[in-house]
């Protein structure tokens, strides 16, 4: 049936949330599950013909503050939404904040992320917004140097990574 292979839904802000993406999607049936990113996620469908329906009714349907186009359409198997994501992040210009993802938001505290970052440097702002938060160094070597060697670690007291 379906729930094996997910309905890429991309395009949406950085702040929506998992309940967001959920509700769009459970008007066209049933689902398994959200695997949610940045910018995108991938929602599996528990029946095929649900997921076809849903790419019809949400491709190109405007969503969010800034009414940005979703697209949604059968995920690619070949790595190619990796490969895009790993470039665009290769191309970035180095900044001085930091964007943090995948802690536990309902334990995190500000101070914990401070505590977290400061031995790299300078923190001239923190700020944990929803499930995200943004991490301010004074400048962009203390930012790459935090970047580099917290990336993908355990933030203490959080079940997830950085």
């Amino acid at each position: 049936m379906g729930g094996d292979r997910p309905v890429f839904c991309g395009n949406f802000e950085y702040d929506a949330s998992v309940r967001e993406i959920e509700r769009l999607f459970d008007r066209y049936g049933s689902l398994d599950r959200v695997d949610m990113k940045t910018g995108f996620a991938f929602v599996y469908m528990r029946d095929s013909r649900d997921g076809d329906d849903a790419i019809r009714g949400l491709d190109g349907r405007e969503f969010g503050n800034r009414r940005r186009r979703l697209r949604v359409e059968w995920a690619k198997m070949d790595g190619e939404v990796r490969r895009r994501e790993d470039l665009r992040r290769r191309q970035m210009k180095p900044a001085t904040t930091l964007f943090v993802v995948n802690f536990d938001a309902d334990r995190t505290r500000e101070r914990d992320l401070e505590k977290h970052f400061e031995p790299f440097g300078r923190l001239k702002r923190v700020q944990i917004k929803r499930n995200y938060a943004f991490v301010q160094f004074e400048n962009v070597d203390q930012a790459a140097d935090a970047l580099k060697s917290v990336n993908g670690t355990h933030l203490p007291g959080a079940h997830h990574t950085c």
